[in-house]
């Protein structure tokens, strides 16, 4: 499947972002599949969606991805391959999981608000309002995906979410973004999640608090420490300094003595 940029450009630049998302975690292998009109990304931290919808029925404007993998590729010109895959990359149950995920995070989600393309401080807004962290390293990704509407799992549901979505993160972040096409006969909407395993935010404020607790410890083992110092050090130093300047004194008035502006 050929994606080229001038044709399909909306698809064109939510593959770019699955490539980046793609690329960034490069330890991690991508579980990258269809289900009909939907494409689904997941790596590491990071999910994605394509949702194409149409109520026309014409070859070219209809697309089907089936329930298939995919493998994704670029091309020197900047067009994105899509190919069929051989196998999930993943177990069966992991797979499940995912599809999980994306299912209770699509209902339980609520919009927070819109972010501006090329707002230098997004990021920041974000996790102002939010309070939900995101790295800086994600601008790249936002900016790509222009100017998305921002969601979050409602307060009120993480329970239910908890139940129904099982291990996944309840403080991840999606972007959403959304263009209509053929008089609103076509709706193309992708949206990216982020942090939807872990949130980095707690993992940082844990360690923090752990150096914390470990400090007074070390501090007290210090303390405990016998250490053999010289006594009546800075005594011995006066002494010291009292016959230098008594020396320097003495070798002066000797040099006065001696000289005799007269002779010279």
């Amino acid at each position: 499947m050929l994606i080229k940029k001038n044709e399909e450009p909306f698809f064109h630049r939510f593959l770019s972002i699955a490539k980046e998302i793609i690329k960034k975690n490069s330890a991690y292998p991508p579980v990258f599949y269809g289900d009909d009109e939907k494409l689904y990304l997941v790596c590491n931290n990071y999910a994605a969606v394509y949702d194409f919808q149409s109520n026309l029925l014409l070859d070219d404007e209809l697309r089907e991805f089936g329930k298939i993998p995919y493998e994704l590729s670029e091309l020197p010109n900047g067009d994105m391959m899509l190919s069929k895959a051989e196998h999930f990359n993943c177990q069966e149950s992991y797979l499940i999981a995912v599809r999980n995920f994306f299912k209770h995070a699509g209902y339980l989600s609520r919009k927070v608000f819109s972010v501006e393309k090329g707002d230098p401080y997004k990021i920041p807004k974000i996790v102002e309002v939010t309070n939900r962290w995101i790295s800086e390293d994600d601008n790249k990704i936002l900016d790509r995906i222009g100017s998305p509407d921002i969601y979050l799992l409602d307060e009120e549901r993480d329970s239910e979410f908890t139940t129904l979505a099982g291990d996944w993160n309840q403080c991840y972040l999606a972007a959403y973004d959304q263009i209509e096409l053929n008089g609103g006969q076509t709706t193309i909407a992708m949206t990216i999640y982020f942090n939807i395993k872990d949130d980095p935010k707690h993992n940082a404020y844990d360690q923090q608090e752990m150096e914390f607790v470990q400090q007074p410890a070390e501090y007290d083992s210090f303390e405990n420490m016998d250490v053999d110092e010289p006594e009546e050090t800075y005594q011995e130093e006066q002494e010291l300094d009292s016959l230098l300047d008594e020396t320097i004194i003495e070798e002066t008035r000797g040099v006065e003595d001696e000289f005799d502006p007269m002779r010279a």
